[in-house]
């Protein structure tokens, strides 16, 4: 098996180790070995990537948790330049179309189309009475959006100087993240249908409109505005062309590397113990496992900076996934390669709770996606088939009986419990595409104990911390932390999404080297040979 741990990796010492291979560990691997310094990357699972990985079954594949990113259309955007620097320009993408998502609620149907100018267009021709609050939504989205550039660029500051100037940094992005989505958009329109429409993506942050940040909304929101892509060769591409680029550097990734407990003396850290009893030693040790895994489960020192601190914020969203593989192309059944956002009514808060304290009633949203439809080399890799994946959400508490046994050897009632779950999606799923009934050759559910089990978040969170106001009030959400050579990268300090992963593995690369990354980025030009 490619990159399988062995305990030679053990005998050199590292500038930098990386616990966990998801697109922060594997940005930051990138970038600290383009700069020459000696990289090894450890993950626990058999496959690298991260939540950007993908599952297979027989002859289909699906991604596990990137459904569609933003931004990468524009050939001068930062997101497009930091994703050709860290891939050194290999990553291709497939865009969506002119919409990119579609949302159905109480069977009526509402586009997202590509474009600002677009999009306020189509939701004023929903919406006519309401065009001067649809104005002055979008107006605010772009708002928010500038001003986060602020705030988290003040991440890779020293505490210090954070201390004196962050504040000015912070404000202006501050004043929307302590609203919720509903508050703010409570205050433009009082019509709820309207507040329903705009606010049905709620699932790419995981909060209901009362609940969330009104500056995750729009950051997510205006992430999109300009069209959906998708990586050419489907999501795996994305580990792979980052794990070259590490590689051809110098760096080393290994799989099944499972680390028992960062070592941490006299307050620094200084390597890591693994599973197998195995330490590696390093210069720097950068954990991309989110928050709570590093302070709850990496560090077993008495003295525990920030645990509680951490413990005080709450988990993300957890849920069940239903993979389908299908005999017949995306053209032939018709699919779509804009994603779907299916509710049962314009009730989402009372749905969403009567939902939570009813385990096996009907969820207030599905999830639909095609990743066979949106990525545009499918058909020559798996002629003639097709895939689709319907999420809904899942409180981790559900499932939780079942989590002291062992994965794919749990007991007969779990799989009764599945089999129910996965009946009813796909019940759900065929309402919406009546001519795949016939079509189906595979159908799999997976429940937040798979989650846990191959990301080791507790409750089998998909999106690492909640994205409600306090979040982002908190200061320690940093690469930094009070551990000397102790680093954090991932979503938990930047936010959701695969860009904001990458974004977090840039400010955790600044912070370690010193130097301005991301002038780097903006003059990298990719090679023609």
């Amino acid at each position: 098996m490619k990159n399988l741990y062995s305990s030679d990796l053990s005998k050199s010492h590292y500038d930098a180790i990386i616990i966990g291979s998801g697109m922060g560990g594997l940005t930051t691997a990138a970038i600290l070995s383009k700069a020459g310094k000696k990289v090894l990357v450890l993950e626990k699972h058999y496959v690298p990537g991260g939540f950007t990985h993908t599952f297979k079954r027989k002859k289909f594949e699906w991604d596990v948790g990137v459904h569609y990113v933003g931004q990468v259309n524009d050939q001068k955007g930062i997101l497009k330049k930091a994703f050709d620097y860290v891939t050194d320009g290999k990553l291709e993408w497939t865009d969506m179309g002119e919409i990119y998502d579609q949302t159905i609620i109480a069977g009526d149907v509402y586009n997202f189309r590509k474009g600002r100018k677009e999009q306020i267009e189509q939701m004023i021709a929903y919406f006519p009475e309401e065009e001067k609050a649809i104005r002055e939504y979008y107006k605010l989205v772009a708002k928010v959006g500038g001003l986060a550039i602020m705030f988290f660029a003040e991440r890779t500051m020293p505490i210090w100087l954070s201390k004196s100037v962050g504040y000015f940094l912070r404000r202006g992005f501050n004043k929307y993240s302590r609203k919720t989505t509903h508050e703010v958009l409570s205050s433009l329109t009082n019509n709820q249908k309207l507040i329903a429409v705009l606010s049905a993506q709620c699932g790419n942050y995981g909060l209901t409109p009362k609940k969330s940040s009104f500056a995750i909304h729009a950051v997510v929101i205006d992430h999109f505005i300009e069209g959906g892509n998708y990586p050419v060769g489907g999501s795996s591409s994305i580990p792979k062309c980052l794990i070259e680029v590490i590689e051809s550097n110098g760096g080393k990734v290994a799989i099944k590397a499972g680390v028992k407990n960062i070592i941490i003396e006299k307050n620094k850290a200084t390597g890591v113990l693994m599973d197998n009893g195995d330490i590696i030693c390093a210069s720097k040790i950068v954990s991309n496992t989110g928050v709570h895994n590093t302070f709850n489960n990496l560090i077993k020192t008495e003295k525990n900076f920030f645990r509680k601190e951490m413990n005080d914020l709450m988990p993300s969203v957890s849920h069940v996934c239903l993979y389908v593989g299908l005999n017949g192309s995306d053209e032939e059944l018709n699919f779509p390669k804009h994603n779907i956002w299916l509710y049962n009514s314009y009730e989402q808060e009372s749905d969403y709770a009567n939902h939570m304290e009813h385990k096996n009633g009907d969820p207030s949203l599905y999830y639909i996606s095609f990743p066979s439809a949106k990525d545009s080399n499918w058909q020559a890799k798996h002629p003639g088939t097709s895939t689709i994946q319907v999420i809904s959400s899942c409180p981790y508490e559900w499932v939780e009986a079942w989590s002291e046994s062992k994965w794919q050897k749990r007991d007969d009632e779990y799989d009764i419990y599945k089999e129910e779950v996965q009946q009813r999606m796909k019940e759900k799923l065929i309402s919406v595409f009546p001519n795949i009934k016939d079509r189906i050759e595979v159908c799999e559910l997976s429940t937040p104990l798979s989650t846990r089990h191959f990301s080791s978040y507790a409750k089998g969170e998909i999106y690492g911390l909640e994205h409600c106001p306090k979040r982002f009030d908190d200061r320690n959400l940093r690469a930094v932390t009070p551990y000397k050579n102790l680093y954090l990268t991932g979503q938990d300090i930047v936010c959701v999404g695969v860009g904001s992963a990458l974004f977090s593995g840039i400010i955790t690369s600044v912070v370690i080297l010193n130097r301005n990354i991301l002038a780097r980025i903006l003059k990298f030009k990719i090679s023609k040979n």
